[in-house]
């Protein structure tokens, strides 16, 4: 039987469809069950032709959690915009929804999962995805009305993914820690976050007020 002949936008769905299924998986499941071949299967391609599009499951799952990276901005955005909302109360919405990613549909590697995708990186690859990941910490920070040199990018990052990671590992990868206090700890890391954010916003408004 003849292979069938894509067009560039057919192509272009198919790879949408392999980002948003690799998204989903992690989401429901995590990478240890998305194997390629259920990835292309989910997606209705061959595994030949899935090599077509990335070199790996690795850089598939580095493009999809690029491809999420324009819809988290957009929501920092309407939370910002949005009247109902407070300064704080948006970037804690916005906090939350990262920190329960699997229940707001939003992918959150495991710390396994980010050792198995780093072993499997060509430097330079892990290089590209690094300024991604800093140019995203950048923009959100924009988003919040907070000067460039008022938090440093990366510590944002920091900050921001640890309480991400540490919450999804409790209890099976950090069985040390108390998972019945897990969202607790998460509400005070993010106060603590945010009160950090507010004092930087504060000052620099301060400082503008006065010039």
């Amino acid at each position: 039987m003849a292979r069938k002949a894509y067009s560039e936008q057919e192509r272009e769905q198919v790879r949408c469809a392999l980002l948003a299924t690799v998204t989903q998986c992690i989401v429901d499941r995590g990478l240890i069950h998305s194997s390629i071949e259920v990835l292309c299967r989910k997606v209705g391609i061959s595994k030949t032709f899935f090599y077509t599009f990335f070199s790996s499951k690795e850089d598939l799952v580095l493009e999809a959690l690029r491809y999420q990276q324009p819809r988290l901005l957009q929501y920092a955005r309407q939370l910002m915009e949005d009247p109902s909302l407070s300064w704080r109360q948006g970037v804690r919405t916005f906090l939350e929804t990262c920190v329960y990613g699997e229940k707001k549909g939003i992918a959150v590697l495991s710390i396994e999962e980010e050792q198995e995708i780093y072993r499997c990186l060509s430097p330079e690859n892990f290089q590209t995805f690094r300024q991604d990941q800093i140019k995203l910490f950048c923009e959100l920070l924009v988003i919040f009305g907070l000067p460039a040199d008022g938090i440093e990018p990366r510590l944002f990052g920091n900050l921001a993914l640890s309480m991400m990671m540490v919450y999804k590992a409790i209890p099976d990868t950090m069985p040390f820690l108390f998972p019945e206090v897990a969202e607790d700890m998460v509400e005070f890391q993010i106060n603590a976050l945010l009160d950090e954010m507010q004092r930087v916003k504060t000052n620099r408004e301060m400082q503008n007020a006065q010039r």
